[in-house]
């Protein structure tokens, strides 16, 4: 699988022209995946598309620069460069589907300097080879090789390794994460929007805007709704809280910190009740 991938170059990676069978080349062997970035993205189905030597082979995502990019199903990851694609990445998938991540981030400054290159804590954030879980970050978003100041996402799926086929179908129904994380890795997040409804066991958010501490930034986000638990070993201080939240006016503007827990797949997704409520400010 790795050989023919890594050996066909860029020209065959993303320019050749689609496989036999039309633009949309769906497969069991691709499973439900979680979407490869966080922050807000415009999708739309540009596979396909005629190109100046060639055929577009995935999907470009315009993303803020370097928004955390993740692995949309768990696998083993290994860097790969072009001259074109800059930085990138292939994740070859437990369920045999391999994944291409192009034009990562190679810039120490948010002025396309180029700087950084192709490299771990630039474009990577894990090492060569690695093996991660769904919805662990693996690299930056960026602008290398022939993006140059237009930061965006190519992505390519290749069910069984093979030739590629359309991301549209699997990106639309993919699970947006509301950020990136390892299982059982230590974090808390702030969660910007407005308040739905508070009751003495729940809180219920219309996300906007999320933080990833340690060492994240503000993202705008999908706008979704994120039911999130009030911690139940602190009772008192739970129907206080949510009491509070009660008084605010419907829609009201809140920041909501969760408490730190350690990562799960459904705190990545946003799952109900997987997020525990730490603090609320206006």
């Amino acid at each position: 699988m790795l050989l023919p991938l890594l050996t066909a170059g860029l020209a065959a990676a993303i320019l050749a022209a689609p496989s036999p069978g039309g633009r949309d080349h769906a497969s069991p062997a691709v499973p439900r995946l979680v979407f490869p970035l966080v922050a807000r993205t415009a999708l739309w189905d540009n596979y396909g598309d005629p190109r100046g030597n060639g055929r577009h082979e995935g999907i470009d995502l315009e993303n803020p620069w370097r928004a955390p990019v993740v692995a949309v199903e768990a696998g083993r990851v290994q860097y790969a460069t072009s001259g074109l694609g800059g930085c990138m990445l292939y994740l070859y998938g437990r369920s045999g589907t391999s994944y291409m991540y192009i034009h990562l981030n190679d810039d120490l400054t948010p002025r396309n300097d180029g700087r950084g290159g192709c490299r771990q804590d630039v474009a990577y954030a894990v090492p060569d080879g690695a093996r991660v879980a769904v919805g662990e970050q693996v690299a930056w978003n960026g602008d290398s090789g022939d993006a140059a100041g237009n930061p965006h996402l190519h992505f390519e799926v290749h069910p069984h390794g093979g030739a590629a086929a359309n991301p549209f179908r699997h990106l639309r129904r993919a699970q947006r994460p509301l950020f990136a994380a390892r299982p059982g890795q230590p974090f808390s997040l702030g969660l910007r929007g407005r308040l739905v409804e508070a009751s003495e066991v729940a809180v219920v958010l219309d996300v906007e805007r999320v933080r990833h501490y340690p060492g994240g930034r503000w993202l705008d986000v999908e706008p979704r709704r994120v039911e999130l638990a009030l911690p139940t070993e602190a009772l008192a201080a739970s129907t206080e809280l949510a009491a509070g939240l009660a008084r605010l006016r419907p829609k009201a503007p809140v920041t909501v910190f969760t408490a730190k827990e350690k990562a799960t797949r459904g705190a990545v997704v946003g799952a109900a009740r997987a997020l525990i409520v730490g603090s609320v400010s206006q």
